[in-house]
């Protein structure tokens, strides 16, 4: 439908009674329709880029953090359940121990899910000095943070022509309204004469 709507928008140039206002507005429209078209690869050039960047950070948290199995000193505070019935992905902190490959333990505060209870075994990310991290980056979200900046890039892109040309046309809707004035205006005296 809305190609049948820009094609009537070109053609405006080959009727007669198209206004120059009409002219600027097709062609205002007919750009706009092929700069988001052309920001589509550049979209997908940013959406590249951040996840090559999310990428090479998965490789090198992966290959600088070690995971270990560690069990809660502590229970965590009971699980909240939701209307639906599920309980909810929350977590707390609470304090854990783990052994270390020496055979000694260390402990530290670490995240658990609500509702879990004293021994209750967590994986725990580690870095090189045996401080507690988050968990590496994933591919999975390295490539939904792609997705998401390139769909990012270009609705913003999109949003930033549409809000032009709602502009634009505004500007113009005044231009013709004006235009009907001064020829009503002339229309009155012509016809008083």
């Amino acid at each position: 439908m809305w190609l049948v709507f820009l094609w009537r928008r070109i053609h405006l140039g080959r009727n007669p009674l198209a206004r120059i206002p009409d002219r600027i507005e097709a062609a205002i429209l007919v750009g706009g329709v092929v700069a988001a078209l052309l920001g589509v690869p550049l979209a997908a050039a940013a959406g590249s880029e951040a996840y090559a960047t999310m990428m090479g950070r998965s490789a090198v948290e992966t290959a600088e953090r070690h995971s270990t199995t560690a069990f809660l000193l502590e229970d965590t505070p009971p699980a909240r359940i939701g209307v639906d019935g599920t309980p909810s992905a929350e977590t707390a902190s609470v304090a854990a121990r783990w052994t270390l490959p020496d055979g000694t333990f260390d402990e530290a505060v670490v995240s658990a899910d609500l509702g879990a209870s004293a021994g209750d075994a967590v994986t725990v990310w580690l870095d090189e000095s045996g401080a507690v991290v988050e968990p590496p980056v994933l591919p999975m979200d390295a490539t939904s943070t792609g997705i998401g900046v390139g769909v990012g890039v270009w609705l913003a892109a999109v949003t930033l022509l549409a809000a032009g040309y709602l502009l634009a046309r505004h500007l113009l809707n005044r231009a013709r309204r004006a235009a009907w004035g001064r020829e009503w205006e002339r229309f009155g005296q012509d016809s008083r004469s």
